[in-house]
């Protein structure tokens, strides 16, 4: 073997290692950087966004007074239906979460204009700040039904333990109580009793819930006005309106928050179009119609 050859040779040996190394190196921190940004968009989607609320894909129970239509917001569902009473009107209940906000206001007067009542799902984010914090009240002095939504809304905390649900659900039943008089007994988990973000299982937080004597609700008609971006007004109407013939009784998912403006838009078509029907709207009570995503 000639000299230069085997000087070829003990490069390799001497340089392949680095190259390996090297290469690994690179490997790992590409590998991390991609991790790390995979992470953020979780924790980003499971934590502070609505999205949760948009692909219901859980199976639904649905108490006496459901019909076997298939609900339009989910992709796999049981429905397990009650007797259709025909001469039964038709009962739809409107509801708003994650207020108070600016908008409240706004759709209190709608309501107010047309007499009628709803149900707010309410939680603390509007404690203590001006023009907000005296909304808790307005809910209720209009007639309207106020219901817990959670205190902080911010799954991560709210369904890492039992124990940080508990504290919430004090926190959110004191602050309506305290600004209302009113003793809250009905709830709205944030995301819905089907979300995908609790890894704990959640019927743990509906065994919490009932042992207060509290029940929560779902819905089974949703015009898609939960997301970030903006929701044309036309489109909540059709959302509503071209579902609701489905059920006897419904609930109707919205949101009164300051970003949904068109939410309010479209309330005053959806009310008119709704008792055009001859369709009754109620706040919600302890004797609505159970509609649950998740039975427990």
């Amino acid at each position: 073997m000639s000299r230069n050859r085997v000087q070829k040779i003990k490069h390799i040996l001497v340089y392949l290692p680095v190259a390996v190394s090297l290469a690994a190196l690179i490997l790992c921190t590409l590998l991390f950087f991609r991790i790390r940004d995979i992470e953020e968009r979780l924790k980003s989607v499971s934590l502070n966004s609505y999205v949760e609320q948009t692909v219901v894909s859980n199976n639904y129970y649905v108490a006496p007074g459901g019909s076997t239509a298939e609900l339009p917001v989910a992709e796999t569902q049981i429905v397990v239906p009650g007797e259709r009473q025909a001469a039964r009107k038709k009962t739809v209940y409107l509801t708003f979460d994650d207020g108070p906000s600016p908008n409240t206001e706004r759709i209190l007067k709608i309501l107010k204009q047309h007499n009628v009542k709803a149900t707010f799902f309410v939680d603390g984010i509007g404690e203590g700040k001006e023009g907000l914090d005296d909304k808790y009240k307005a809910i209720v002095d209009d007639g309207h039904t106020i219901a817990m939504h959670s205190y902080s809304h911010e799954y991560g905390s709210l369904y890492s333990s039992v124990e940080s649900f508990e504290d919430d659900l004090d926190k959110i039943h004191s602050l309506i109580y305290n600004k209302t008089g009113v003793d809250a007994t009905i709830y709205r988990f944030p995301g819905g009793s089907g979300n995908h973000v609790s890894k704990l299982d959640m019927g743990a937080f509906a065994d919490v819930l009932h042992a207060r004597g509290y029940e929560y609700w779902d819905w089974n008609v949703y015009p898609g006005n939960s997301t970030g971006r903006s929701i044309p007004a036309d489109q909540i109407i059709a959302g509503i309106l071209d579902h609701i013939d489905s059920y006897d009784s419904a609930i109707v998912l919205l949101h009164d928050t300051a970003e949904k403006n068109t939410t309010v838009d479209a309330l005053p078509e959806v009310i008119e179009g709704l008792l055009e029907r001859d369709i009754e709207l109620q706040p919600m009570s302890m004797d609505t119609p159970l509609i649950q995503q998740v039975a427990k």
